[in-house]
């Protein structure tokens, strides 16, 4: 296969996806938005088998959901946004470590990252809570939908010095570290910058395919 051939293939299909899609709008309240992540189903199938993370999840989105919906609203580039996501998983991975001290109820920096990037998709789906000055920021929420598009073009589509190796099957808990995250992100701005689209247009691009 020549090179370019894998991402000008996934470039032509977000494209015309992109031509007739229209994001998505709610009347959700940012309880509303705290309450639905929380009953989603891959939020229950991620604390399954870990005795209160259901309730602790439950707490730290009630407490910083509002809190994000202020912060993004004084977002106004990318270098901004990406702190502020930063800061909000890692506020979730420190909230979950102190009540889970032990590795048995241990929590993936991948699923903490996905959690408050779904949470901050949802915002900019509700009337109320949502920043339009931010959508063109807000990360693709990671794991199987959104990963599996990117393992064959990868390459392509980041700058590295290295081949970038992706399981065939590929979930939020493969990334381990900030470095990963930082570089998912990097490879879904880039087709999405081909496409002039936002990333999280992507996002949706992927759940039309397979649900995030």
């Amino acid at each position: 296969m020549r090179k370019n051939e894998c991402a000008g293939t996934l470039l032509e299909e977000l494209t015309d996806f992109a031509r007739t899609f229209i994001f998505p709008r709610s009347d959700s309240s940012a309880e509303g938005i705290a309450r639905a992540s929380a009953e989603s189903h891959w939020l229950r199938t991620l604390v399954r088998g870990k005795t209160g993370g259901l309730e602790t999840y439950r707490r730290w989105a009630s407490d910083n959901v509002p809190k994000m919906i202020k912060s993004s609203r004084y977002v106004i580039n990318q270098a901004q946004f990406d702190i502020l996501a930063r800061r909000t998983g890692m506020d979730l991975l420190r909230s979950w470590r102190s009540s889970f001290p032990g590795h048995h109820e241990k929590l993936s920096l991948g699923a903490a990252f996905r959690a408050v990037d779904l949470l901050f998709m949802a915002i900019n789906e509700s009337e109320s809570c949502r920043s339009g000055q931010v959508q063109g920021f807000l990360h693709a929420p990671l794991g199987k939908a959104t990963l599996l598009p990117l393992r064959a073009c990868i390459d392509e589509l980041v700058d590295e010095d290295y081949s970038v190796e992706m399981p065939a099957n590929m979930t939020y808990d493969f990334i381990v570290t900030e470095d990963q995250y930082i570089l998912l992100q990097k490879a879904i701005l880039a087709i999405s910058g081909m496409a002039r689209v936002a990333p999280l247009t992507y996002a949706y691009f992927c759940s039309a395919l397979t649900p995030l």
